[in-house]
Parts: structure tokens; C-alpha cells; sequence
């Protein structure tokens, strides 16, 4: 019985420890994201609000804040990536980003207000914004390299 409860005091010790430390990109990704998709559930909004009163209820909301707050914070923290950054749609400082296949083996990227087309090629994956093509995406096992339309190239470790 001694040791169980050790181990209890010592697991909420090192998770309320861990509050304080606030990584770099901590957004509440998963809590905004419940938000996000609620405020754009119904174009009523006596709907939005039962769904925002039942996902009070239920829950949802004060355990998307407690995950934020105890668990993705502190990857953040201690790793410098937020998981739910990507899922939520975001790039960790908040800024929204959508990938959207467009049937004919493109795909559109929009990132805040822009909208590019991505475009697969022999080389890897072409950036184009209103038919200007901006850059190059080549991969070569984990090393991503973009090459833009002036020949300046960069590379990430991926």
C-alpha cells in the first residue's frame, strides 16, 4: 500500500512540476481546435451555443485544456514540437494552414491568406502561386531540400 502511494505522489509530483515550464509553441492547439470547430458547426448560432453548453458538459472542453496544459505542454517544453500543432491544423504559432487535394493529382496549399498549388514532378513536389512557380521540394531520405525559382536552396532534417 506504501509503495502504490509513493508511486501516486510521485507521478502527480513530476506532472505538476512539468506546468510550469511553457514550451515555445504552446497554442492550446487541442482546445482551440474544439473551439474553432464549434464556432463553424452551424451557421446558427443557438446551435453553436448548445453544442459549446454540451461539450461543456460532457467534458470535452476542460479535458481538451487539461491535455493541453499537462501533457502537450510539456512534450513542447521538453522536446520544442507541440503534436497537436500539426494536428490541429496550425504551424505552433497559431498561423492556420490546409492541404486540400484537388482530384488530378494536385493538391492547394493555403497558408493564412495564401493559396499555392502543389504540383509532384520527376524532382519531387513543385510550389506554384498564380502560375508563377516559387520552388522545389526534393526529398532524399530524411533531408528535404526546397530550391527556389532563383536557385537558392534549403534543407531541412526531417
Amino acid at each position: 500500500m506504501k509503495k502504490a502511494a509513493f508511486l501516486t505522489l510521485a507521478a502527480l509530483t513530476l506532472g505538476l512540476s512539468t506546468v510550469g515550464c511553457i514550451g515555445d509553441k504552446n497554442t492550446f492547439c487541442l482546445f482551440n481546435g474544439v473551439l474553432k470547430w464549434n464556432k463553424t458547426a452551424s451557421d446558427e448560432i443557438w446551435i453553436n451555443e448548445l453544442i459549446f453548453l454540451g461539450l461543456c458538459i460532457i467534458p470535452v472542453y476542460p479535458i481538451c485544456l487539461f491535455a493541453d496544459t499537462i501533457v502537450f505542454n510539456s512534450i513542447d517544453f521538453w522536446t520544442g514540437d507541440n503534436p497537436m500543432a500539426k494536428l490541429a491544423g496550425t504551424d505552433g504559432n497559431g498561423n492556420a494552414y490546409a492541404i486540400t487535394p484537388n482530384g488530378d493529382g494536385t493538391a492547394t496549399f493555403t497558408y493564412g491568406d495564401q493559396v499555392c498549388l502543389l504540383t509532384p514532378t520527376a524532382q519531387g513536389v513543385t510550389l506554384s502561386q498564380d502560375g508563377v512557380t516559387l520552388g522545389t521540394y526534393t526529398q532524399n531520405g530524411s533531408l528535404v531540400t526546397f530550391t527556389a525559382a532563383d536557385g537558392t536552396t534549403r534543407t531541412i532534417l526531417r
